[in-house]
């Protein structure tokens, strides 16, 4: 049975990662053969063939089983993303405005100035095919900086004052639509997987809307509980109101960009979603209370059975399923409870049951649930920590039986607890860290064995206190906690020289089997000489080995990321950071410094902000939160860190194995508008020459042409503001004469970038044009001339529509 699971598990995860479904179904035919043949031949060699009974008969069909379950699995994966492929947005249908009536199942007010609902449409009014198939939506209400202020969503010190507007209720609205849609970079989070995991055919902002309806329904019952219980946690003063709703509820949106910076930074993010510890400590309160009931109608009643008693577990899945729904449902709450659920059910019935079965059975049926849990980081991390925590055996009972010695074992054993489950999961989580382009660092290692037993101990009981009587003793004690705990987190996160990033490769996958080598039980070959390797590789500084030029795909924006490599180490640089949205998603911190840290390291040597605009510069806050960086250059300077570039001279500046030179036009010419202020830089990587002249527009490129000539001539060419009609001048283009160019846009944006005049002005000049709305990342491909690689026709998985 154990082997059919494991195969079942091993179905699910390769059926969901192929890029076809032939490809995929031929993974798992293979897969299955090379598991059965395996086991047919063990089988052979023990005898198990021989016709002397059916217990022998059953053995040999056992293959058959294996090979018959995996296909079942990875047919139900094909068609449960069948399922959710079917209802989504078309791609070339974004920007259609449908209206229509839906039920809001879920309402975000965390966030400054708008408002997130998930919407469970009824009917729409629009008679197309691809509208009519839609069934869920996630749409955003942007609120005027007078209404957002005064309506509760803004916090001002650590004061909220919500007019409980719930959840759960009917709409009338109108909403222009937008298909799921991600960013493709070399490393990135993949936002339309992600959409398509939770059911959501779109996503939008509303036009207009009003309720019509609080239909009263067990489902809308729950909503507006779990609603009223977000707010009133987020009405509590100071740092409470920003805690514990995240604590007790997984919504993370009340706490200052400032404290989860410092969490990321600490390791310490995982105290505040909700996961094993939140939920076992809730089963554990509801234990203790249920144990007072029936205590009491003992006393009381002196049954001679208790009816309570009998109705635990059942009051205990309960208990545990509500909780579940209330903290969100995310993966680690179902990992907790699932596996809290089934340790109940097996108590209950007293079944002979390993932890081992009941890790398996968890995580098949998590995959059952969403079988695209398995791409996100969220699965790995909760998964691979439970499991090597149960492969060590943390859970033992050590007993002595000397009275003399307990005392001593006793409080070596207090210690062990909390050190030892740390050190396990620090190097259980350190290659996924690392896959996933997260630091490690020793203070973690710290910070979790204080934290855990503070959280367990003091801060989760004061937060359920502090919710059930609001202002008063345990919430300015719950206060007064948090400020010493994240005081604390900040000086810690302070010391960057203690996190450790290392660049994407395969060599991550060995030292996987290297750190499952240190985690096998005692005895088991080559142990410690993989303690040694992994110390070694943890403090051996490792960097990428080739030159890199990546125009990262930031939608409409512009980012542009290189790493030189020389005999010293090596040099980045970055042109522009993308844009920050009104949410506070900066794409900066989560698509810049993300590629960045695959690349190299945490140290940015040179950082060029062309111009003011957000598109540019508005990232550049979110990548300084997880990049050094050494030095900047703006066109318009809006910090002291930055250097203005327009006073440099028209000479090259080495860097190691890249250069660069500015282009600045004479002091008499007029820079009226921001996007004619950019910086205008030439890199030179490998012989070959870049020109990204950020967003001027044609009497720029006019006087550059003018006053610099063929200096301006280059292999690529970054085309000018977007693509916009405005820019890309034929002289321009002439004079620069590239191999190659490229737009760094967004998919179907508003401003129709690149415009079509300017495409077809590159194709007259049979300049290969490459447009990373279209493309995604662009890289370029020094090696035996140049080759734009397109990340987004790299393999691209099922469910990718461009």
């Amino acid at each position: 049975m154990r082997l059919c699971l494991v195969s079942s598990i091993i179905a699910l995860l390769v059926s969901i990662q192929a890029e076809s479904r032939s490809e995929s179904i031929l993974l798992v035919v293979v897969l299955s053969l090379i598991a059965g043949m395996a086991l047919l031949r063990s089988h052979l060699c023990q005898g198990y063939l021989l016709p002397v009974g059916g217990v022998e008969k059953a053995k040999y069909i056992s293959p058959l089983i294996v090979l018959v379950s995996v296909i079942l699995t990875s047919l139900y994966c094909q068609f449960w993303l069948d399922s959710r492929l079917v209802s989504r947005l078309a791609a070339n249908d974004s920007g259609l405005v449908i209206s229509g009536i839906a039920d809001a199942v879920v309402c975000d007010y965390s966030k400054v100035g708008v408002e997130k609902y998930v919407l469970d449409l009824v009917s729409v009014d629009q008679a197309t095919p691809s509208v009519s198939g839609l069934r869920k939506i996630s749409v955003l209400k942007y609120l005027p900086q007078n209404e957002s202020i005064n309506n509760g969503s803004m916090k001002k010190g650590g004061d909220n004052t919500h007019d409980n507007r719930g959840c759960g209720f009917r709409i009338k609205f109108s909403a222009k639509l937008r298909a799921p849609y991600s960013f493709i970079n070399p490393v990135g989070f993949d936002y339309e997987a992600w959409l398509l995991s939770k059911g959501v055919d779109a996503t939008g902002y509303f036009i207009s809307h009003e309720i019509i309806a609080h239909k009263p329904s067990i489902q809308s019952t729950l909503i507006n509980l779990r609603q009223k219980g977000i707010e009133r946690a987020s009405a509590l003063p100071g740092l409470s109101g920003q805690v514990v709703p995240a604590l007790l509820f997984g919504v993370s949106g009340y706490l200052s960009r400032e404290y989860w910076a410092d969490l990321q930074v600490t390791g310490a993010i995982h105290l505040l979603v909700v996961s094993g510890l939140h939920v076992g400590f809730l089963v554990l309160l509801v234990v203790l209370l249920w144990r007072k009931l029936i205590q009491l109608e003992v006393l009381l009643f002196a049954p001679s059975y208790s009816y309570l008693l009998r109705l635990t577990p059942i009051v205990l899945l309960v208990s545990c399923v509500l909780y579940a729904y209330m903290a969100g449902f995310g993966l680690a709450v179902q990992r907790s409870s699932l596996m809290l659920l089934f340790a109940i059910l097996v108590s209950y019935y007293k079944s002979h049951w390993s932890m081992l079965d009941t890790w398996l059975w968890v995580i098949w049926l998590v995959l059952i649930i969403n079988p695209l849990a398995s791409i996100f980081i969220g699965f790995w991390f909760s998964f691979m920590a439970v499991g090597c925590l149960l492969l060590t055996h943390v859970g033992c009972v050590k007993t002595n039986s000397k009275q003399a010695d307990k005392k001593i074992f006793f409080k070596q054993d207090w210690l062990l607890s909390l050190w030892r489950p740390q050190w396990i999961v620090f190097l259980a989580l350190m290659p996924f860290l690392w896959m996933f382009q997260q630091s490690q660092s020793l203070l973690s290692l710290l910070v979790n064995t204080i934290a855990i037993p503070l959280l367990a101990l003091c801060l989760l009981p004061l937060s359920l206190l502090a919710l059930l009587f609001q202002e008063g003793i345990f919430t300015r004690l719950l206060n007064e906690l948090l400020g010493i705990g994240f005081g604390s987190l900040n000086l810690l996160a302070g010391e960057a020289s203690w996190l450790v990033f290392k660049p994407m490769g395969l060599w991550l996958f060995a030292l996987l089997l290297i750190v499952i080598t240190i985690l096998t039980f005692v005895g088991f070959p080559f142990r410690r000489l993989s303690l040694l390797l992994v110390g070694i590789i943890y403090f051996l500084p490792l960097r990428a080995v080739e030159d890199r030029l990546i125009i990262l795909d930031v939608g409409q924006g512009l980012s542009v990321a290189g790493v030189s490599q020389h005999k010293e180490g090596s040099n980045s640089w970055v042109y522009d950071t993308g844009a920050r949205f009104r949410s506070g998603f900066s794409l900066g911190e989560a698509v810049v410094a993300k590629n960045l840290l695959s690349m190299a390291t945490n140290n940015l040597d040179l950082l060029f902000i062309s111009h003011s605009d957000n598109d540019h510069a508005g990232g550049e806050e979110g990548l300084k939160r997880k990049i050094n960086v050494l030095s900047s250059l703006a066109g318009q300077p809006s910090s002291p860190e930055h250097r203005d570039c327009h006073g440099l001279e028209l000479k090259w500046q080495d860097n190691g194995r890249f250069r660069w030179r500015a282009f600045n036009l004479p002091a008499d010419i007029e820079l009226v508008t921001d996007n004619d202020q950019s910086c205008v830089v030439q890199m030179e990587i490998n012989d070959k020459k870049i020109l990204i002249p950020g967003d001027i527009e044609r009497h720029v490129e006019q006087e550059l042409v003018k006053h610099f000539g063929d200096t301006l001539k280059s292999d690529v060419l970054l085309v000018p503001h977007h693509g916009s009609k405005t820019s890309s001048s034929k002289e321009f283009i002439r004079q620069v004469s590239p191999m190659m160019a490229i737009v760094s846009s967004g998919f179907k944006n508003s401003y129709k970038h690149p415009h079509s005049d300017v495409v077809k002005r590159y194709q007259l000049m049979r300049i290969p044009l490459y447009i990373t709305a279209i493309s995604g990342a662009i890289e370029i491909n020094f090696e035996g001339g140049l080759k734009a690689i397109e990340w987004r026709k790299l393999n691209p998985p099922i469910w990718r529509q461009m």
